[in-house]
């Protein structure tokens, strides 16, 4: 063998080497990144938990709260109602005292009327009896009542079922984009449409307002001691939902929520 051939042979040997270390490296490179993304998965997945167990004891905190103010304090109201209308024939005319009557029954009425807002929003009984469109639509039948914004709430689809959890989610982000258009988009009208299909649940929010709903959702999000726009994406992050903001023609905004896969697991 001449001093050609071991230098072939030695160069050959050297590149199969400096072949074979490159793709070590790069195979211990692939590991050590597939474990930061593992570790990040599971710090995601652990934060994802940790959410949905505060949401989860939120939810039954408002759920004892509305249920002491409807079994106790709206007893005791409607016990109230009913002692009013029994002073009625007792009461003489010509003093004024009918129409002070009838001004503290109304006045009842109204905080009646209100107990029932509070204990709506705290809870919704609606949505563990009759489903998610439902609860909604009691939802836009209450706040009409207020008179602050006309409702419209209008459905499209089959009607498929929603889970639950999700179904409580869902309603929660409608119910928090409804405040935030009171509170800053000035609109007098507003349009909830509820679409489903059997994969897909889309429901719109369109608003005639200011169009500054996105940009006040914005700026709250850089408060530390307000929710708005985190807390909406947070209940849709746990859900595998989404949602878009657009423009609405002439004026106002339009806010789509998208969620895959909403029904119940068989």
């Amino acid at each position: 063998m001449n001093i050609v051939d071991i230098i072939v042979i030695g160069s050959a040997v050297m590149l199969t080497f400096g072949i074979l270390v490159v793709v070590l490296v790069i195979l211990q490179q692939k590991q050590v990144v597939q474990h930061k993304l593992t570790i990040r998965d599971k710090d995601l997945q652990l934060q994802k938990e940790r959410l949905i167990a505060v949401l989860q004891g939120q939810e039954l905190e408002r759920k004892r709260i509305a249920e002491d103010l409807h079994d106790e304090v709206g007893a005791q109201l409607s016990v109230l109602k009913l002692n009013l209308n029994g002073l009625q024939p007792h009461l003489k005319t010509g003093n004024g005292e009918q129409e002070r009557l009838k001004e503290t029954k109304e006045f009842t009425d109204i905080i009646i009327q209100q107990l029932r807002y509070i204990s709506q929003s705290l809870h919704p009984q609606a949505l563990d009896n009759l489903g998610l469109a439902h609860a909604l639509d009691s939802f836009c039948s209450l706040m009409n009542k207020n008179k602050q914004v006309q409702i419209a709430f209008k459905t499209a689809g089959n009607g498929q079922k929603v889970d639950r959890e999700k179904a409580l989610n869902i309603y929660r982000v409608v119910q928090e984009l409804i405040n935030n258009i009171l509170k800053h988009a000035q609109a007098s009208e507003i349009v909830i449409t509820y679409k489903s299909s059997p994969t897909l649940l889309t429901i719109n929010i369109e608003d005639d307002g200011n169009g500054k709903l996105l940009t006040s959702l914005e700026t709250s999000r850089k408060k530390n001691d307000s929710l708005g726009l985190k807390n909406i994406e947070s209940r849709l992050n746990i859900i595998d939902g989404n949602i878009n903001f657009v423009q609405r023609t002439p004026k106002g905004t339009i806010a789509e929520i998208k969620v895959e896969n909403y029904q119940p697991v068989a």
